[in-house]
């Protein structure tokens, strides 16, 4: 009998194990508050009064609201910035952070660990089809728009001696593509083939060979909370299992698409 007993509770905790359940002693400070607060490196303004909400860069958003669909929880974003991230999780008022992981000698500190997604990108460029432009260099003194949170692309074409401007969300950089405003736009390569399987997207399918950091999207939790950090890589490995690094940016891709459709105000420059 206490055998068969031994056997059901293995049984059972297998069973929680692969339905994604949250460990007993993690992430309790999110189930207590009912809501799941995840910690992001950048928030886009609050649109005006009225206006549409747009897509914000990356896929920051996604994959907050996906973990909080696992745990059964709504959730919110706040902007936290790296060097903030342990205070907030120590003092509970954030439950996760992403972030990009540390650089070669970057060290982590102490208290915090990190859990990686799976998710790396990289700027890549969206360009006129008819463009001469092949490498970054050929992007010196040309306009190169990006979201504002897309630190990345925006230290990209600052090497490339380009003019940065950044916009609110990375359909209105978009816009300003297709409208002949920028000479090239900069989206995370993950994306930028989903987008161009659009036929809208044809025209401006031209890019620039690759260039810059790949950058990968971490979870960052207390170093001391194992148990969350052992729940959160094996969530993450079903991720990838189940395709989400495809699904993911082929869903914020279709949003941007649907976003630039609906703000672009005047036909395609030159035609």
């Amino acid at each position: 009998m206490r055998r068969a007993f031994c056997l059901l509770i293995g049984v059972s905790a297998l069973l929680s194990a692969a339905s994604g359940a949250a460990p007993a002693d993690g992430l309790a400070a999110a189930r207590q508050r009912g809501e799941l607060v995840v910690g992001v490196p950048y928030l886009a303004p609050a649109p005006a009064a009225g206006a549409k909400i747009r897509t914000p860069e990356g896929l920051d958003l996604a994959m907050a609201e996906k973990l909080a669909q696992d745990l059964g929880l709504p959730f919110s974003l706040r902007q936290v910035a790296a060097a903030d991230a342990a205070r907030l999780l120590a003092a509970g008022e954030v439950d996760v952070v992403l972030a990009d992981r540390a650089q070669p000698g970057q060290a982590l500190p102490a208290s915090l660990a990190a859990v990686a997604t799976g998710y790396a990108a990289r700027p890549k460029a969206v360009i006129r089809s008819d463009t001469r432009m092949r490498q970054g260099s050929d992007a010196r003194g040309r306009s190169v728009c990006m979201a504002e949170a897309a630190v990345g692309a925006q230290a990209l074409a600052r090497s490339w001696g380009a003019v940065v401007r950044t916009y609110r969300v990375p359909s209105d950089a978009l816009v300003a593509v297709r409208e002949g405003g920028c000479d090239i736009g900069l989206v995370d390569d993950a994306v930028w083939e989903p987008l161009m399987r659009f036929p809208e997207w044809k025209k401006f399918s031209a890019t620039l060979g690759a260039d810059g950091a790949r950058q990968e999207r971490v979870w960052l939790l207390p170093a001391a909370d194992t148990a969350t950090q052992a729940w959160l890589d094996a969530r993450m490995r079903e991720w990838a299992r189940a395709g989400a690094w495809k699904a993911l940016p082929a869903k914020w891709a279709r949003d941007v698409a649907f976003d630039v459709y609906l703000d672009q105000e005047v036909a395609d420059c030159h035609g």
